[in-house]
């Protein structure tokens, strides 16, 4: 596990790397994926690692020009927001904290696309269908290690942002999360040496605070998962693996149904 913890992280650095030296430079506009293979869609930052104007600022002054305007904000749909937010430069800050839920709270308190999306009453919807859409497969189009580093953060970003939705979920929504999660988790341990298991907590924590949302716990696994669900701590792997499965048995049950 901790080999594949190092080989994810040295991919996304490489992306950043990568990103600084030839990401912009060749063109005006932001695509964080220079193949076309995932079409970016979201606001046009006016500064982009890899350019001049980058190099020559501050990290504070990257920040503060990297705000969007509030009239944009409120004029975008929050299908734009979310790439937005998804592809904020700066989200790559995270993988610097111990605590990555610390430091995906802090890129949230640092960038206003945020705090706009999250008040958005279709954000859950629209991160439900982004997700469900962005195919773990894709990797096997890919042929350069930044992009594949690109994608594995695409999905751990999106899962950062489900243990907000799990709180805003209808309980419908609630339960999709949950076996949606759970089903890219599987997808993903095919392809185990671009997608690692330090995601796996975030994913469990979206997942039990979705059965918290539907009340799918008793009052026992409540208490024992209590403090995680707050987000304080990180809990065992029986712990973990119980959430999953149980996740798994919510996704058969509806596939089932359907």
């Amino acid at each position: 596990m901790k080999h594949l913890i190092t080989t994810s992280i040295m991919i996304l650095l490489t992306t950043f790397t990568f990103l600084l030296e030839t990401g912009a430079a060749k063109a005006q506009s932001f695509q964080p994926y220079k193949s076309g293979v995932i079409a970016y869609h979201g606001y046009q930052f006016p500064i982009v690692p890899g350019t001049n104007e980058w190099k020559q600022l501050g990290y504070a002054q990257r920040v503060e020009s990297l705000q969007v305007p509030s009239d944009t904000l409120n004029q975008m749909s929050t299908t734009r927001l979310l790439e937005t937010c998804l592809y904020y430069p700066f989200n790559i800050d995270i993988i610097a904290f111990d605590d990555h839920l610390m430091g995906y709270a802090q890129i949230k308190n640092q960038f206003n696309g945020y705090s706009v999306l999250l008040s958005r009453p279709d954000f859950v919807q629209c991160l439900i269908e982004l997700y469900n859409s962005r195919e773990v497969s894709l990797v096997e189009q890919m042929t350069v290690d930044y992009e594949k580093g690109r994608l594995s953060f695409d999905f751990q970003l999106m899962e950062y942002l489900f243990t907000d939705a799990a709180v805003l979920a209808s309980p419908s929504q609630s339960e999709q999360i949950a076996y949606l999660l759970v089903q890219k988790m599987d997808q993903k341990s095919l392809y185990s040496s671009i997608f690692s298991s330090v995601s796996l907590p975030i994913t469990a924590l979206a997942i039990g605070r979705c059965f918290q949302q539907c009340g799918f716990l008793t009052d026992s696994q409540r208490n024992t998962l209590d403090s995680f669900l707050q987000g304080k701590n990180i809990i065992n792997n029986t712990d973990l693996l119980y959430l999953f499965d149980k996740a798994r048995e919510l996704f058969k049950s509806n596939s089932t149904n359907d």
